[in-house]
């Protein structure tokens, strides 16, 4: 099972900022129907559309991309999944939140401030830990793009002087071939799993597939595992 989210921990913060937006946007017109899914599609919209814009900027990355469904703005946003958030929180807040409320309501009258801070503290840990390997995330999959971008420029021009004996030859072919140390940089844990979290994952500083870079990581984590 994949994390499909940022986080390292159990919390998506685009959703319970979303979440928690529109609840105090929409509670005083949760009677009605209409209104209530039309704010909840807006509200959620808008912030998946700042979130995926900052985290691009900060990131040099883009996380999730619609560009493929119809009536997108930017990739970072698109009616038909904004149309899907809207019905979702309209049954979040009719038939989940409810119970969630009654759960926090019971969670404070019984451990008060001290499960808040203890929550709290938890958070902002799994936050700092995941931005501080994020941001290395970026320097280190610019490193293995463009060695992954040299590899195949180097077997491109191979091919081209020797057409027939090496037409099959492929870039990953050639590191898991090549006996020598290769210097690229490792993932870590938090940053293989932001690679398999965000299928849809595209480098602004590099020109090479995710797919690509993840491939390159495993096979370099396997060769390092059988020495």
């Amino acid at each position: 099972m994949v994390n499909s989210g940022f986080l390292n921990g159990p919390i998506i913060p685009v959703y319970g900022f979303s979440m928690t937006a529109v609840l105090a946007v929409v509670q005083p017109f949760a009677h009605n129907l209409i209104l209530l899914y039309l704010l909840s599609a807006l509200v959620v919209t808008v912030i998946e559309y700042v979130t995926g814009w900052g985290m691009e900027k900060l990131f040099h990355a883009r996380w999730w991309d619609y560009s493929k469904v119809p009536l997108n703005l930017n990739g970072r946003v698109a009616l038909p999944i904004s149309a899907f958030w809207g019905l979702g929180v309209v049954f979040i807040v009719k038939v989940i939140h409810p119970f969630v409320a009654r759960f926090v309501t019971h969670l404070d009258m019984r451990y008060g401030m001290f499960a808040v801070l203890v929550l709290l503290a938890l958070f902002m840990f799994d936050v700092g830990f995941t931005l501080a390997n994020a941001l290395a995330f970026g320097a280190a999959t610019k490193r293995i793009g463009d060695a992954i971008a040299d590899k195949k420029k180097e077997i491109a021009d191979r091919i081209a002087d020797h057409p027939i004996a090496e037409r099959g030859e492929e870039w990953l072919d050639d590191y898991r071939a090549s006996k020598k140390n290769t210097k690229l940089p490792r993932l870590n844990y938090v940053q293989r799993r932001l690679l398999k979290s965000f299928p849809n994952l595209t480098f602004h500083d590099t020109d090479t597939a995710a797919k690509d870079v993840e491939a390159l990581v495993n096979l370099l984590r396997e060769k390092a595992k059988n020495k």
